[in-house]
């Protein structure tokens, strides 16, 4: 593609359409501990918007650190939220006041509750193993075979779940990738908040196209390395040598990514958001606008196209 040494995917919501899968497994975890601390009410409460929100705060990339978030804002003011619409209201407050610090933020908001023993009860961060929520989400979002692939363990809470990552859906063709690895020499990366292993899953039909030694899985990473730190961009493109890149993503955390990865190595990255696949497409691509992605899709498929008659010319502004 003119002008352009790699590009660089995120998966969630760009290669793979997540509303029923990663979405759902925030909805159920966040049930399930509600239930379990004796808030039955509360069934249901979780909604995409509530997600969605989160997400474009920069600090919500990680959907464990959404579960968490939400469940230790519903456990800590359960004597002020009576209802499911007031917690809803209530939670739409910690969104809002929510930063790229992600859980870090929501743990200031939350700052004037008693919140110790809930975020003892919720052991997080910390690995699956030592972890409540933690070992909840992936027990649902994996299922039992693919939770003891992950981490070595058998199911402790979920032990029959239905694997929610069977609700994924590829959002990306083929002859896409086909094209968009033939133009690019191979250079083609994953950068995502997945594992390994759920990435491989979901994306098999594809799989074959990216340049596997430079993909970046940051599950599998250290936790400090989660977006929107600027190490996995970084290092996908010194594994392919490039010089620049065009990265797509769906959420501000990609596009901070990206940004940040380009102030620290002075090499041209370009961000495309792809919004299609978001739970409010709208919203989505009104945030894109606003804070000045290079170019928006509805679809990766749409990709080759843009980069023909948007981004090389952009690329070109950077020389």
């Amino acid at each position: 593609m003119p002008g352009f040494d790699c590009a660089l995917f995120d998966v969630d919501g760009v290669l793979v359409d997540i509303r029923k899968s990663y979405n759902e497994a925030i909805k159920k975890t966040v049930d399930f501990v509600l239930v379990q601390s004796g808030i039955k009410k509360m069934r249901g409460l979780v909604t995409d918007s509530l997600i969605l929100k989160f997400r474009q705060s920069g600090g919500f990339n990680n959907d464990t650190d959404t579960s968490y978030a939400i469940a230790l804002a519903v456990l800590a003011s359960r004597q002020q939220q009576k209802t499911v619409t007031e917690a809803r209201k209530f939670l739409l407050r910690v969104a809002e006041n929510a930063d790229e610090t992600g859980i870090g933020s929501v743990e200031r908001f939350l700052s004037a509750y008693d919140i110790s023993k809930v975020k003892e009860m919720l052991a997080y961060p910390a690995p699956v193993k030592d972890s409540y929520i933690g070992r909840v989400f992936d027990e649902l979002f994996y299922g039992p075979v693919l939770f003891k692939k992950q981490n070595g363990l058998v199911p402790k809470y979920c032990r029959d779940a239905r694997p929610l990552i069977d609700n994924d859906r590829l959002a990306v063709s083929k002859k896409t990738m086909k094209t968009l690895h033939e133009k690019f020499d191979g250079n083609l990366a994953i950068v995502s908040g997945r594992s390994r292993l759920a990435a491989e899953y979901s994306l098999k039909p594809v799989m074959q196209y990216f340049d596997i030694d430079a993909c970046v899985f940051l599950e599998d990473e250290k936790r400090e390395y989660a977006k929107p730190n600027p190490y996995a961009a970084k290092k996908a493109m010194k594994a392919m040598g490039a010089k620049n890149a065009v990265y797509s993503g769906d959420s501000a955390e990609d596009m901070l990514m990206a940004r940040r990865a380009q102030e620290e190595t002075g090499l041209p990255i370009a961000f495309v958001g792809i919004y299609g696949y978001s739970p409010e497409p709208a919203k989505t691509l009104a945030l894109f606008r606003e804070r000045g992605a290079e170019a928006v899709a509805k679809s990766v498929d749409l990709l080759p196209k843009i980069l023909y008659e948007q981004l090389s010319r952009k690329r070109d502004s950077f020389s």
